[in-house]
């Protein structure tokens, strides 16, 4: 049985509600109190109207009316002598506390636990990163939406602004339709239902339903096999920024790659710059190479450029960012020059390194 905590927090607008509301939908858990006391927050704010007790069918809530101190009633607006007494605290208005929550997600999913609110998006918080090995990281998003029309607007937000695939998280799939799944499985994106896979045990802390591996096993499948000769990625250090990145060629089928401590040699093909038609290097490995003979800059003037030049600058850019990991475009316009320019240090075969 889930823990009925996933499903009342999808219900609930702005996660909070009064002491009455929270003890009326989880009083019957047993691990309620445990949660009340680690994961709920006590505001300065008091309730105008709490959820009605009774199965009248009518699902209206009882305005509360305050005669004296320790005469607080809850009262019906269809029914009068429905009023039921309240005690001082139970109008008290508990929120969620939404740091404890995220902390206590990633530590059991094995998260890197980096939180921030994502701008534009309502009770969506990028919690960290899932990082199965070196150099590869997902980003997870916490998402609490209450329709599926708003969950649909997050998932195709984030869509649009993360170039990696990333882990979605939500209380439970009851705002899942089949157009998201379709977003997400284009994306190659994670959905993991909170209430499918995490419990609350006795102490105040999540527990795991399923082994870990078989949790993340979509996104484990993508991390290449060493020494495959296919793609893979460099372990870019977390926070590291184009500038701090750089590389040399050794000669015209691989390069030197340095970024904080982490160096190593990489070939065409396994910076994903190989055409699988001849086994040869991609036109982006050759403007790689360009622009490294052209000290980081091309303009319309240079050797290098084409015709569908500001298309194989977006293709470059694109299999940059998705071997390094880093969201940020890694060539930049430059308007008054006309000039494409490397965020990075680059140099050519037999250029000194310093």
């Amino acid at each position: 049985m889930s823990d009925p905590a996933w499903a009342y927090l999808e219900t609930l607008p702005g996660k909070s509600a009064a002491l009455f509301d929270w003890d009326k939908a989880l009083s019957g858990w047993d691990r309620y109190p445990l949660f009340r006391d680690h994961f709920l927050q006590l505001t300065k704010n008091h309730a105008t109207a709490v959820d009605c007790p009774t199965e009248c069918g009518l699902g209206c809530p009882r305005s509360v009316v305050t005669h004296a101190k320790t005469n607080i009633r809850a009262v019906c607006n269809e029914k009068e002598s429905a009023a039921i007494q309240l005690s001082p605290r139970q109008t008290l208005i508990y929120r969620l506390k939404q740091s404890a929550i995220n902390g206590a997600i990633c530590a059991a999913l094995g998260i890197e636990h980096r939180e921030s609110k994502l701008d534009g998006l309502s009770h969506t918080w990028r919690l960290g990163d899932f990082i199965p090995t070196a150099g590869m990281d997902f980003p997870v998003v916490l998402t609490m939406q209450d329709s599926k029309d708003a969950l649909a607007e997050v998932v195709r937000s984030l869509c649009l602004s993360t170039i990696k695939p990333f882990v979605l998280i939500a209380p439970t799939r009851l705002h899942l339709s089949p157009a998201v799944e379709t977003l997400l499985a284009q994306k190659d994106s994670l959905f993991i239902a909170l209430n499918e896979d995490l419990y609350l045990g006795d102490a105040p802390r999540f527990l795991t339903r399923r082994d870990k591996t078989e949790i993340f096993a979509p996104l484990i499948g993508q991390v290449p096999e060493p020494d495959s000769g296919g793609t893979v990625f460099f372990p870019t250090p977390p926070g590291t920024t184009w500038p701090q990145i750089k590389i040399q060629f050794r000669d015209g089928h691989t390069v030197t790659i340095w970024a904080g401590e982490k160096t190593g040699r990489y070939s065409y093909g396994e910076m994903g710059m190989l055409n699988r038609k001849n086994n040869k290097p991609t036109v982006q490995w050759r403007w790689l190479e360009g622009f490294a003979n052209s000290h980081g800059e091309i303009d319309w003037k240079n050797k290098y450029s084409a015709v569908t030049l500001k298309k194989q600058k977006q293709e470059l850019s694109k299999r940059l960012r998705a071997f390094f990991r880093i969201e940020d475009d890694p060539i930049e316009w430059i308007k008054e020059t006309k000039t494409y320019r490397c965020k990075f240090r680059i140099l050519p075969e037999g250029d000194e390194v310093y």
